[in-house]
């Protein structure tokens, strides 16, 4: 009963400590929740293709929590969570060679990214229609964009057919407008 007791003040404590924490230091509290890792690969690359930085951060938070070994259960590898097919095109137009493993380092795969979301901007000029074709594949977009069922790119945006990629292009807003108010004089905007 008595380590019963002394385990319980103990989670007390850590969640009391936490939430002062919390409390004490609300800046220090959301850059643990959001971190911002890379940020001169981020920047060069968003230079390079003219991309808001805040927007490649919302997009690698989102697609890897900043964790360059991630894979997704499709087979999408490292930060910006790039597909080995895609990141085989995407080194052909580049004129780069590619290997599987080059999706594991961060400085090529924020660049292929950045590419790649660069390329779906100039095709579909709108940043929601580019989040969606990154999460699902151009394709699916323009076949949504054919159907002319829909009077306003707003209107295709709130009715994306694959619920999956309706939640990932919100949550790269809401996290882009979060790292700019986090984080606002990190990345100056040219």
């Amino acid at each position: 009963m008595k380590k019963l007791k002394t385990l319980a003040a103990i989670i007390i404590l850590i969640f009391i400590s936490i939430l002062w924490y919390r409390w004490s230091y609300p800046d220090r509290w959301q850059h643990l929740l959001h971190p911002l890792e890379y940020k001169e690969l981020i920047v060069n690359a968003s230079k390079k293709y003219s991309l808001d930085p805040y927007l490649v951060t919302a997009i690698i938070y989102e697609e890897s929590k900043f964790s360059p070994a991630s894979e997704s259960r499709n087979g999408a590898i490292g930060l910006m969570q790039v597909m080995p097919k895609t990141g085989r095109w995407i080194a052909e137009k580049q004129g780069r060679q590619f290997s599987v493993d080059t999706l594991y380092h961060p400085e090529e795969n924020i660049d292929m990214g950045c590419w790649y979301f660069s390329f779906l901007m100039g095709k579909y000029k709108d940043e929601r229609l580019a989040l969606a074709a990154y999460n699902s594949g151009y394709k699916n977009v323009d076949r949504w964009l054919k159907t002319k069922r829909y009077k306003t790119i707003n209107a295709m945006v709130e009715d994306i057919p694959y619920a999956e990629t309706k939640q990932f292009v919100l949550r790269v807003q809401k996290s882009k407008k979060f790292y700019e108010k986090t984080y606002p004089h990190v990345f100056t905007r040219e």
